[in-house]
């Protein structure tokens, strides 16, 4: 999935799991965030979870 912008998340996790993120992603070369998109993708990935096709809005369609 390719954007031109992010936009910024926020959660609330324990100490230990952030721990435990901060060491997945050292142990891949990627910060903490990067890491939590890798792991969101592969998870959609794995269970066959995709983003629904964006609908083209009336106005954008043109005539012929």
């Amino acid at each position: 999935m390719t954007s031109s912008k992010s936009v910024p998340v926020s959660f609330r996790m324990t100490p230990e799991t952030k721990e435990l993120l901060a060491l997945c992603a050292q142990h891949e070369h990627r910060s903490m965030a990067s890491m939590v998109e890798y792991m969101v993708h592969t998870y959609a990935a794995v269970q066959g979870i995709t983003l629904p096709v964006a609908k083209m809005a009336k106005n954008t369609i043109k005539k012929p």
